[in-house]
């Protein structure tokens, strides 16, 4: 999302809408956002720094958005966690309130809400079919809204769900909590989205109601194992997906926009050139599916970081080896001994896919011609990398964010020391580690700061065991902070 995007979010965000419909508005069929973005920008876990939209900007936005859109979507509630629409699942019958419809396929009634079996259960059969609701506080045998008799449903950690689903079912489906009041009663509603890629299936079993291996379904009035009727039209449903993915990308070959590996050789193939993969790293090379990577779960996977130059059948026995992914240790390094790399903004993308976020960044900022702006433009359209990194990133460009900690004990003793001109090689493991920890304290105006950056190698290369090497990456990001303040 660009930053207009996420001031808009975040101004909707703060009018009270809700994730999922603030969601709608930026999500499109050629660029689709997770949205657990939106839940991102909401905590301020993304783009902290950008600030919200005025009142004026998001009415403009809105109006001219809908319309854009206005032939495309007709009026009515957008979505299925909106007051009108969950409203329109019930209706009253002389004195009391009763679900519409009763059970359906993609409506399930429970009197309370608890983590069990039958709750995962139903969240996997309506993920595998249309999707839909589970509703809570309903009188299951004549769907009569009775009101949940226990506050376990609203007081429910959003992370313990997570967890549970993420230990239990594969691949996590996306489900939504919604509280609500029907006739004065409390209810409560989990709102389960169709997955793309069915079929889920369970990882592991939960007493009787939960089944290790099982693919469960939604039918009319009851939550069952898939029947083979539905298993097979859920894998006709995947074949097509691949073979229209398939001819997509070769498409993108033939007009040359994509390009080809040959897993056997390294060589990679495109119309306007090729490159090779040395054989040794092939091995290594592990495939993330396409917007299906996350911090927790994504394999490692290899990187062509920087330029790769084209080459022609005739350079091939001439040129073989490309540059890999760059390590930590390459990036801290260089900085400590001030090195002019061939590509530092590949230095400053390699941080984003790091879970370390305390690396030198303005020692390659300065060597790039590019400003603050549209480097962090282009940080924010890095995909399949750890977010948490690249947003540290954005923060220490945009000055939101520093190295700089103050710590007590010896670490601080050890600072005194260094403001009063007294800077001494570390003698052994303890005092190596205060001593990373003392860095971090230093002030902007810190006077004998190059004399600092050989003690810092020589800390890297006496840990060996790289048991304090978080320490000494962020004592190499503080003078990194220092060096750049004197010389603005």
């Amino acid at each position: 999302m660009t930053d207009v995007e996420v001031g808009l979010a975040r101004a909707m965000l703060a009018k009270g809408m809700k994730n999922d419909q603030v969601h709608f508005y930026f999500n499109r069929a050629d660029r689709l956002i997770s949205s657990g973005r939106i839940a991102q920008i909401k905590d301020g876990s993304y783009a902290k720094d950008v600030a919200a939209a005025t009142d004026d900007e998001l009415a403009d936005f809105i109006t001219k958005w809908d319309a854009e859109h206005a032939a495309i979507y007709t009026k009515g509630p957008q979505s299925p966690t909106e007051s009108d629409f969950i409203d329109a699942l019930f209706e009253k019958r002389k004195s009391s309130w009763h679900v519409r419809h009763g059970e359906t396929d993609t409506v399930e009634c429970k009197l309370n809400y608890a983590v069990s079996g039958k709750i995962l259960r139903a969240i996997a059969g309506l993920a595998n079919n249309k999707g839909g609701h589970i509703l809570f506080g309903i009188r299951n045998e004549a769907t009569i809204v009775d009101g949940m008799s226990d506050d376990k449903f609203e007081t429910l950690d959003p992370a313990l769900l997570t967890s549970h689903l993420v230990s239990f079912l594969d691949p996590v489906p996306t489900v939504t909590r919604i509280s609500h009041v029907i006739g004065g009663r409390k209810i409560g509603v989990l709102h389960v989205e169709k997955h793309e890629r069915p079929p889920i299936i369970v990882l592991k079993g939960m007493g009787g109601d939960l089944r290790e291996g099982a693919v469960y379904f939604r039918y009319v009035g009851e939550t069952r194992q898939i029947k083979p009727g539905e298993m097979r039209a859920i894998i006709e449903a995947r074949e097509a997906r691949a073979v229209a993915e398939f001819s997509r990308r070769m498409s993108r070959v033939a007009s040359g926009a994509g390009a080809t590996i040959d897993l056997d050789t390294g060589e990679v193939t495109g119309r306007t050139g090729s490159f090779v993969i040395d054989r040794e790293l092939l091995p290594s090379i592990q495939f993330v599916r396409e917007g299906d990577f996350s911090q927790t779960k994504g394999a490692p996977t290899l990187r062509l970081v920087g330029d790769v130059q084209p080459m022609s059948a005739a350079d091939r026995d001439r040129i073989h080896v490309v540059r890999d992914n760059i390590p930590p240790n390459s990036i801290v390094e260089n900085f400590l001994d001030d090195n002019q790399v061939r590509d530092p903004l590949a230095y400053l993308h390699a941080q984003a896919y790091y879970q370390r976020k305390w690396m030198p960044i303005w020692h390659y900022v300065r060597q790039l011609s590019m400003s603050i702006d549209d480097l962090v433009e282009d940080l924010r359209q890095l995909s399949a990398c750890m977010p948490s990194s690249r947003d540290a990133i954005v923060q220490r460009l945009r000055g939101t964010l520093s190295a700089y900690k103050i710590y007590t004990g010896k670490p601080k003793t050890m600072l005194n020391d260094l403001r009063a001109g007294k800077i001494k090689i570390p003698k052994n493991d303890v005092d190596l580690s205060a001593f990373a920890y003392a860095l971090h304290g230093l002030p902007n105006d810190f006077e004998e700061i190059e004399k600092v950056r050989p003690i810092i190698h020589e800390c890297l290369k006496r840990d060996n065991a790289e048991k304090h090497r978080s320490q000494i990456y962020r004592a190499a990001c503080r003078v990194d902070e220092i060096i750049h303040y004197q010389r603005k």
